[in-house]
């Protein structure tokens, strides 16, 4: 229905109008929901989406408050926690859920996608000093110098494992390992006695390998040539493994009693990122997943368990136990954004590089 003034509104009229505008705006930023963690959403972008700030079951879609994640964390040998790296959200979600085992008794080793096998010595030159500070630990291994986000992202997480006393891992191998396992092979890298260790003498179902190359080419934009798949997934299969590898070492120091993993959310799915490798390398360790994910504006505020599904995930399963949803950092499509370095990177596989 429209209306129409048959003449211009009275200064009144037009109070009560804006009054009126202003009463509905702070009505709705009263409804968005705060996160669960003290600091207020740092991303704006569908920050009024109704499952902003909640936690949810993945294979029933019900939604879990503090008790219920707690129960879920104490009883879990290994604990992924995931990330889009770029979301500062998804770091202060990451500490708020290492903070809730650490309140709860938990003494798990906190393993790092993010620091490599290069970084070793350097990170445990840092933890035996007498005093140190969460803010110093990215200038000390070099942090700058790796391509990561700023270290102010992560700096919560490793405030809560410093103040607890939990040890910290690397969980990488260097980038030109990495690069060199795409190539040459794994057996290249960690030499034959290396393989087992990482589960990677166990064959990866079909099912897995192609999904896991469906996700490399979407997350490439479509625009990577498809014969670098397969060195891609040997790449992605080589750092879930180490990662895993990481996990079993963290968890077997004194005074742990487990250990938690900090890394993207493509290594954290359990349907075949490195809790896979766990399931074989530890069949009878209970893992958790958590996915920490930017909510897509056409999730319903109800989500039905196969919303929280994929259409490529294997046998039914999640990718993940637990679902963090936070605000996105942009509403910029990637593929866009990207595509200059997609083009280039496409144009040096063709060619026979590397990238």
């Amino acid at each position: 229905m429209m209306f129409a003034f048959s003449r211009c509104p009275t200064p009144r009229a037009v109070a009560v109008l804006l009054f009126s505008a202003l009463f509905l705006a702070m009505s709705a930023a009263s409804a968005l929901a705060d996160p669960p963690w003290s600091e207020p959403w740092t991303t704006t972008i569908r920050a009024d989406h109704p499952l902003v700030g909640r936690i949810l079951d993945a294979r029933t879609g019900a939604e879990l408050d503090g008790a219920a994640i707690d129960a879920r964390l104490a009883v879990a040998d290994y604990v992924m926690l995931g990330e889009k790296h770029d979301n500062p959200d998804h770091h202060q979600a990451q500490a708020w859920l290492l903070a809730r085992m650490v309140a709860a008794g938990r003494r798990p080793a906190v393993v790092w996608e993010m620091l490599d096998s290069g970084q070793a010595d350097l990170l445990a030159a840092f933890l035996d000093q007498s005093a140190v500070a969460a803010s110093d630990l990215g200038l000390a291994v070099g942090w700058d110098r790796t391509g990561w986000p700023d270290w102010t992202m992560y700096q919560p997480i490793a405030a809560v494992a410093l103040d607890a006393g939990l040890p910290m891992r690397t969980g990488n191998l260097l980038a030109d390992e990495v690069r060199r396992a795409a190539t040459e092979g794994w057996e290249a890298v960690v030499g034959p006695e290396g393989l087992a260790p990482r589960a990677l003498d166990v064959p990866f179902p079909d099912a897995q390998r192609d999904a896991l190359g469906a996700e490399i080419l979407r997350g490439h934009c479509d625009m990577l040539p498809e014969e670098a798949v397969p060195g891609m997934i040997a790449a992605q299969r080589l750092r879930d493994g180490e990662m895993a590898r990481a996990l079993l070492a963290g968890a077997a120091l004194p005074g742990t009693d487990g250990a938690v993993l900090i890394a993207g959310n493509g290594h954290a799915r359990a349907d075949r990122g490195v809790p896979w490798v766990l399931g074989h390398l530890a069949p009878d360790a209970t893992v958790i997943s958590v996915g920490v994910l930017e909510v897509s504006e056409d999730l319903p505020a109800a989500p039905e368990p196969d919303d929280l599904r994929e259409i490529a995930a294997e046998d039914g399963r999640p990718p993940y136990d637990l679902i963090v949803f936070t605000p996105a950092l942009e509403d910029i499509d990637p593929c866009e954004k990207f595509r200059a370095q997609l083009e280039r990177m496409r144009d040096r596989h063709g060619a026979g590089g590397n990238e």
